[in-house]
């Protein structure tokens, strides 16, 4: 195998170097979500004890219930956007309002919502701008009574973030969620959002997310989710296993131990003077949910008052996946993008004892596991070439080591579909669960490796400061029914 001895020991010492950080880089993963299926254990059991005393029925009767806006972002809807805006609608809240903004659409969505809903157009100059915005050109309101709580604002586009930063300005209620009109969102969501602001006392509630679940193939009605289906291509199947397991182990873990950095940007609840504060979402990042949340842990630092960012494991808003693996590529693509520059516009918080854990314990995390993860990868698969090309494998080892790592991740992916399936009445049939446990067992043969594809190529574009925008992110409807 070795032509010399100083090839030998040259060569000796390169391998297993690199197989030892490599092994050291995996055990410290596994370590660390096995830390997270604890806690996310202790996190639903938790949530369930507490929805028992305060029930949504409850914060139904309530009269000092917060007030609500819904702020949804429209760029080019219109083959779905007249039954997304009646699933908004049709939520059951009190006191909430829908504001949709439609980002300079080039299609037939405003003229649609204008029919649809007997919108009457009015000035917009009335409006104050703390968040500077591209310019909003008019306000519509329908003139029907049940469409009161709609306001649709027609500005120039500015991308996402301007879009949802122009709602912001325009909403007067004390929390917001930021939602995507093509999201449904479930009829007592609302309901749950707010029971973590009424319950806390001690602790400012600056961000509270919802479980993410995918809903293609699934059918709706009258704007509401009336039957769940798992997805019939493979490709979204595997992105339901995925984020079973990410919201559920991730973000329950670390919403126990108040860690949680990234509030999903389909669903997600803030107060309305806090994102003023922090100046709303950065229009310069296309991971502006990620840069959000992290700029307003950092602003309750700085003020030094004592704030929570929670999850709750219920899956309370169903989104449309991306069905074939070029819009996929395209979304981790971006996703990688959205790291790298929030990762690079707050590097200050790495080892700042400044912000307490955030600085010491959390922002390291994002930086070396999820920022790190897919460059460990990817170096992992060159030296694997390499070393297989100058003979320096031990193949038994390494064939050894590959089926370790696999059992492990099938592992983790399991335990997540059952503690899904024994918390929650989605997937309940013995077909539905064996379909998911299929889909984690062949993810990391014909869904893992497009995912990593994707983040590489979003850190190669920035890495050689190649413009890219937010990409075409086409999608084929959910299959609605009609009355």
């Amino acid at each position: 195998m070795w032509d010399s001895g100083e090839g030998f020991f040259g060569s000796y010492y390169i391998y297993w170097i690199s197989v030892l950080l490599f092994i050291g880089y995996g055990a410290s993963l596994i370590t660390l979500y096995l830390a997270g299926i604890i806690l996310a254990r202790r996190s639903i059991k938790r949530t369930k004890q507490r929805s028992i005393f305060l029930r949504t029925e409850d914060v139904v009767s309530a009269t000092d219930i917060p007030s609500v806006t819904i702020i949804a972002p429209a760029y080019n809807e219109g083959l779905t956007i007249i039954e997304n805006v009646k699933s908004l609608l049709s939520i059951q809240y009190p006191y909430y309002e829908l504001i949709l903004v439609n980002d300079g659409s080039k299609d037939d969505s405003l003229k649609k919502l204008i029919k649809e809903f007997d919108l009457e157009r009015q000035d917009a100059t009335f409006i104050t701008q703390p968040i500077p915005t591209a310019s909003v050109k008019y306000i519509y309101r329908s003139r029907q009574t049940k469409y009161t709580h709609l306001t649709v604002i027609d500005k120039n586009n500015g991308g996402k973030a301007d879009a949802i930063n122009a709602g912001v300005n325009f909403a007067n209620t004390e929390l917001v969620i930021f939602t995507d009109v093509d999201c449904i969102i479930e009829q007592d969501a609302i309901l749950k959002m707010v029971r973590p602001y009424l319950e806390e006392d001690d602790k400012e509630i600056i961000g509270c997310g919802g479980g993410i679940g995918i809903a293609n193939n699934s059918i709706i009605k009258d704007g509401i989710l009336s039957e769940l289906r798992l997805p019939s291509r493979l490709i979204p199947m595997h992105q339901v296993v995925e984020y079973i397991r990410a919201f559920l182990l991730g973000r329950m873990a670390w919403s126990e131990i108040n860690g949680l950095m990234l509030i999903s940007g389909a669903f997600g609840m803030y107060p309305r003077k806090r994102v003023i504060e922090v100046g709303g979402f950065n229009p310069k990042t296309v991971g502006e949910d990620l840069e959000l949340c992290i700029r307003l842990r950092m602003h309750m630092e700085e003020k030094k008052i004592p704030y929570k960012v929670v999850y709750l494991p219920e899956t309370l808003c169903w989104t449309e996946a991306p069905s074939d693996y070029n819009i996929l590529i395209r979304q981790r693509d971006r996703w990688a993008r959205g790291l790298w520059e929030t990762i690079s516009l707050h590097k200050k918080l790495f080892l700042n004892p400044k912000y307490g854990k955030m600085g010491l314990l959390y922002y390291p995390y994002w930086l070396i596991f999820e920022f790190g993860a897919p460059v460990v990868e990817f170096l992992g698969i060159i030296c694997m070439i390499a070393f297989g090309i100058f003979g320096w494998i031990d193949w038994p080892f390494a064939i050894l080591l590959f089926f370790a790592a696999y059992l492990v991740g099938c592992v983790f992916s399991t335990i997540a579909i059952f503690m899904y399936v024994k918390s929650f009445d989605h997937y309940t049939k013995p077909k539905q669960v064996v379909e998911l446990l299929l889909a984690a067992y062949l993810e990391p043969f014909l869904y893992h490796p497009f995912l990593l594809f994707g983040q590489i190529k979003g850190y190669y574009k920035k890495l050689f400061d190649i413009t890219s925008g937010w990409g075409n992110m086409t999608r084929k409807g959910f299959k609605v029914v009609k009355k």
